[in-house]
């Protein structure tokens, strides 16, 4: 099994920019520092990071801890098991299928039809599958905050609402249409 890296954060003396990076990072052709001293934040708890990053709710985790006592379940077993309505649980089945946490086979049935059955992945492929979710989560978010404009983190910082133009709106409207 590979060895876990430490990611840590850097910064450029020159620009001021920060970069996450397992190796020492450079940035405007010089080396960058590395960064002792963070944004003080709570780490987020498991469900915490569940919620926000991969929007798994409440019944999603509740239906994944019950597929994972299992090897294999059909949704109907499912909604039995967690007491929920089918189709709700094929909803939230589906969005952990997307998500890499489960997996999804059809079996043909000896009476004749077929049936989706759910299983769970192994704690690996499922951890693996979540950072890869978090860097690509994290790469998008930093481009959020690089789109945010400088006048809307002055008004952050100010806790002032934007000026905006309080004169009367005048709607002409033709009564005959």
């Amino acid at each position: 099994m590979a060895s876990e890296c430490e990611l840590t954060v850097y910064e450029c003396p020159s620009c001021d920019t920060y970069q996450l990076g397992s190796t020492e990072m450079n940035c405007c052709e010089e080396s960058m520092n590395e960064l002792d001293d963070t944004v003080p934040i709570e780490p987020p708890d498991e469900e915490q990071l569940l919620r926000t990053v991969f929007d798994i709710s409440e019944t999603e985790l509740e239906v994944c801890r019950h597929l994972m006592s299992e090897p294999e379940v059909t949704i109907e077993e499912l909604a039995d098991a967690v007491d929920r309505d089918r189709s709700v649980v094929a909803r939230h089945i589906n969005h952990l299928v997307e998500l890499g946490m489960v997996e999804k086979r059809s079996r043909v049935l000896s009476e004749g039809g077929r049936v989706n059955i759910y299983s769970h992945r192994s704690a690996d492929a499922v951890r693996r599958q979540f950072k890869l979710g978090l860097y690509t989560w994290m790469v998008d978010a930093v481009d959020v905050i690089d789109d945010i404009s400088k006048e809307k983190l002055e008004l952050v910082v100010q806790g002032d609402e934007p000026e905006t133009d309080q004169s009367p709106v005048i709607v002409d409207r033709d009564e005959s249409t």
